[in-house]
């Protein structure tokens, strides 16, 4: 079965006959916009709890750039035991700080994803 997001939520259904007919002709009219839309690529930064994670869905809706959160990335390439993710988690693991290459490493795959066509 395919993804379908459910943009005003933020979820994902794997399962179609879980959406309605309603919340898929929307989904599918958002698509259509985004794809008239420009790329754009915008970096949001900030101390933690400074609103960074408020408003990224907003942003990302109104842009239909996907949301790329470096923290959530090397969390999931790590579960997932990716070569990079492998590299983060001895680095964390010896107190050290995730360099840069890693990180970098990380985003050069999460941007070559679909859902980042119209930027991040």
């Amino acid at each position: 079965a395919q993804n379908v997001s459910h943009a005003s939520q933020g979820r994902m259904s794997s399962n179609l006959t879980e959406v309605s007919t309603d919340a898929l002709m929307a989904e599918i009219a958002r698509r259509l916009e985004c794809q008239q839309k420009p790329e754009q690529r915008l970096i949001l930064i900030g101390p933690p709890g400074c609103g960074k994670g408020t408003q990224a869905p907003i942003i990302q809706r109104n842009t239909c750039a996907c949301h790329l959160s470096t923290g959530d990335m090397l969390r999931a390439a790590v579960k997932a035991q990716t070569p990079n993710g492998v590299r983060a988690k001895h680095a964390m693991e010896s107190g050290a700080l995730v360099s840069d290459d890693i990180v970098v490493g990380i985003i050069e795959e999460a941007i070559k994803a679909p859902e980042c066509r119209n930027g991040f």
